[in-house]
This record gives C-alpha cells, structure tokens and sequence, in this order.
C-alpha cells in the first residue's frame, strides 16, 4: 500500500512502513473479522455504510488467485518446505512471536501456543474466524465446544460465546477474553514477513 501525503510503501501484512519518509513507522493493529451484514447490524444496528463511487463485479487478481505458481508480485523469500505458497493461513502475533493455523487445520476449536501464552481460534457461524488470547485469573481454559457457537470450559463449568468471547454462565460470567487480531493471508506472504512463524497443526 502506498499513502499519498508521503508515497510511503507499507506493508498489508504487518503494517509497516517499508520504504520512504515514514519507513520503520506501525500502524495499529484493530481487531475485525468477516461476519454476515445480517449479523452484524442486528448487533449494530447504527452501522455506517461505505459506498464505493462505482461497483465492482470482477477482481482484477482473478487469474492471480487461480495460479497456484504465481507467487507474489516481486521476488519473494519463504518457507517454501512447509506447505504450498498458496495455502491460507490465518496469522496471530504476540511481540516477537507469531504463529500460523493453516485454513485446513481450522477444524473446530484451535487451542495453540504463541510465545508463552495460550491462544484459542474458531471460525464463527457466520463463516468469519476469531482469536482470543486463552487467559483467565491467570490460568488458560479448558473450552470444549458444545455448539456452533458456544464452548464450555471443563473446570470451572462456564459458557462462553466462541464468537465474542464473552463468557454466558458459570463462575466466570461477565469475563471477556481479549481478542487478538487475526490476518489471513497465503503461505509464502505470512512466512515472508514472518520467518520465525510456528505453525500450529
């Protein structure tokens, strides 16, 4: 990505300024994630809406995405003997540390390392995944699912909503678990950006 106040080039992965007046400058990370419009304004029902100056009905990357030989746009360095470039990873990172669930790995509730810390990934009903750090007084949970979208936590009883992170019932109603943000990206662009990357299994 390019600004126009200054023409610096800034990385879509890491948000980074790569190259120009701003180089070495983060933008924030904001959490989002992918949900139905139908979801979303029922719980945000003063949503604003973008409206672009002109429709789009056909991707100018088309035949980019249906290569699977076609990496990158430039030369690009990574991980090539861990997966296919083109493999949909969906990236977590905490400081120094990072972390990749490959899209097939995605089955049901991911509970992962990242660094010292546990963090837990589900895809949400709506089609969209979500990533929270697994912390609580201190100590992880034990979440199991028990629906498509809720999950309970062995020891201590609680629901929780896997969608929000809100905790529904049980001992630790009222807690939240902090979402992290979650960027799904190919193979060869996360590991690119991030060398160091686990991969969860």
């Amino acid at each position: 990505m390019q600004d126009l106040e200054t023409e610096s080039l800034w990385s879509h992965v890491t948000g980074e300024a790569l190259h120009g007046p701003l180089k070495g400058r983060q933008l924030q990370a904001i959490p989002s994630f992918q949900t139905t419009w139908e979801e979303w304004v029922q719980q945000h029902p003063e949503t604003k809406v973008l409206k672009k100056d002109r429709a789009f009905t056909k991707s100018r990357y088309e035949e980019y995405f249906k290569d699977p030989d076609r990496i990158g746009l430039f030369r690009t360095q990574w991980i090539a003997e861990k997966m296919p470039g083109k493999t949909l990873v969906h990236g977590l990172t905490r400081g120094p540390h990072a972390l990749a669930v490959p899209e097939p790995a995605l089955r049901g509730l991911v509970d992962a390392s990242l660094g010292d810390e546990r963090v837990i990934l589900w895809r949400s009903t709506d089609g969209g995944v979500r990533a929270f750090l697994n912390l609580v007084n201190g100590e992880p949970l034990n979440l199991v699912p028990i629906s498509s979208q809720e999950g309970k936590d062995r020891a201590t009883g609680s629901t929780w909503d896997l969608g929000n992170g809100q905790c529904l019932s049980g001992p630790l109603l009222g807690r939240t678990l902090e979402a992290i943000p979650v960027t799904t990206a190919y193979w060869f662009a996360w590991s690119s950006f991030y060398p160091n990357t686990r991969v969860a299994d």
